[in-house]
């Protein structure tokens, strides 16, 4: 193994273990802000989704650590490689299922907008799994050790989908915003606008970053940004429901909900997939 390659690896195991601390920080840092917001709370789709999203990158960030640092030797590793992709996998869809609840919401509840986000999100995840599951030669005749921190050139196809998801949900975002909220004074829709654009932002970043150090960079670079990557979903999915008022009721406002003078005083906010509330009807969208 090269010096470049022994840096790389290093310097992958480093950037890893920096995200984990930071993960841990945010934990504790937010504790306070998932204990008022579950407490009391019925358990919906949008409450198991959210904690899918907290907890399981945890895991997923753990046992990338453990296998990075283990000296396998003649041990078969793949089998707990694959456990570790499938954390992250399932990490990053719930943080996804959060963006397209919040979009869900965004739209007022729109049936349709639901059908066509979860029918796209699917066909996105089964390209990714298919990408993973059964890699492209890209004509790299260098094969790196299957114990090895370190990818090959074809994982970053799905990091390229991964972006142009977040792309697409960006685009939806925006055309809601100009349908629906185009001219609102309401200071919390405006603020799930804002936010959830800059989530996305924030998102479509790391995940361009991925891409770019898989394609451009010695392999031994590649798994550098794995585990920022999670970190990133599920620090931003948890700050979707953390930046909205904490008063035990559902959690995603929309245009239809209520006036914006009850929305400003956050007394009534709609759930747009978790069922444990009730919408309130008949509200002008202008009043937004």
């Amino acid at each position: 193994m090269s010096d470049s390659d022994s840096f790389g690896l290093q310097l992958a195991k480093y950037t890893n273990a920096a995200a984990l601390a930071i993960l841990v920080y945010d934990y504790f840092v937010t504790l306070h802000s998932e204990v008022q917001w579950t407490c009391g709370r019925k358990w919906g789709i949008v409450r198991t989704t959210f904690t899918v999203s907290r907890y399981v990158p945890f895991a997923g960030a753990v046992m990338t650590l453990y296998s990075a640092v283990k000296t396998w030797g003649t041990q078969n590793c793949l089998p707990f490689n694959d456990a570790v992709s499938g954390m992250h996998f399932l990490g990053i869809i719930a943080s996804e299922g959060l963006l397209i609840a919040r979009i869900y919401g965004f739209s007022g509840n729109n049936n349709t907008c639901l059908i066509v986000l979860l029918s796209f999100s699917s066909v996105i995840l089964a390209m990714a799994v298919i990408l993973s599951a059964a890699p492209m030669n890209l004509g790299i005749s260098r094969v790196s050790p299957p114990c090895v921190l370190e990818g090959a050139r074809s994982s970053a196809l799905p990091y390229g989908l991964l972006l142009f998801f977040e792309i697409v949900l960006m685009s939806i975002t925006a055309f809601l915003r100009y349908r629906y909220y185009l001219g609102s004074h309401s200071t919390l829709m405006r603020s799930i606008y804002r936010d959830g654009l800059l989530y996305m932002f924030c998102i479509m970043m790391v995940s361009a970053a991925n891409v770019l150090v898989i394609a451009a960079l010695p392999p031994s670079f590649s798994d550098m940004l794995i585990i920022p990557q999670i970190v990133v979903h599920s620090v931003l999915a948890s700050r979707i429901l953390f930046s909205l008022p904490v008063n035990k009721v559902p959690v995603f406002p929309t245009y239809r909900s209520t006036p914006s003078t009850e929305m400003l005083s956050c007394t009534h906010e709609i759930d747009a997939m978790s069922g444990d509330g009730e919408t309130v009807s008949g509200a002008d969208r202008n009043q937004v």
